[in-house]
């Protein structure tokens, strides 16, 4: 809540209890993101990107992992499971030309998940350490440089 660019409306599947499953559809405008978010209960966060050109960074227990998407690539498609103790945030590229849409399905609901913001420069939160790279990837996203950022980034349109 509360992040310049993003918005979120959330949903349930009909004739299922949304403490067992919901989702979202999160809307992120062009040289924004998320804010860093740590999932601290038991739950699994999908989310499935399905319009626009975006970022994605997540650490886990094996560190940190950054890929690149873009939904206008034919035969690629791309979806990020997120457990307990991993952290994820989610940048919409300044080419995009209108807000880039990230579908979420929360397993259970997201009613009972507590999924905590990150303050800037945290180097650990629970087991998870988070490397001083992530943090000046994001500052210097945040400040509009898109390129050269000090992180490896998996492009998966050259994976297919």
């Amino acid at each position: 809540e509360g992040s310049k660019g993003v918005r979120f409306r959330t949903w349930k599947y009909k004739d299922v209890d949304e403490a067992i499953v919901d989702g979202a559809l999160v809307e992120i405008q062009p040289g924004c993101r998320t804010p860093v978010q740590y999932v601290e209960t038991d739950h699994e966060f999908q989310e499935n990107f399905q319009k626009g050109k975006f970022l994605i960074f997540h650490i886990d227990k094996d560190g940190l992992s950054v890929y690149k998407f873009d939904s206008s690539a034919e035969e690629v498609s791309f979806s990020l499971e997120v457990k307990k103790g991993e952290v994820m945030c989610i940048y919409a590229l300044g080419e995009n030309d209108r807000s880039c849409e990230v579908v979420e399905f929360e397993k259970p609901g997201f009613s009972t998940a507590k999924l905590i913001s990150i303050s800037k420069d945290t180097e650990k939160i629970g087991d998870l350490e988070i490397p001083a790279v992530f943090w000046k990837a994001l500052k210097m996203l945040d400040e509009g440089i898109e390129d050269d950022l000090p992180v490896d980034i998996l492009d998966l349109a050259e994976e297919t």
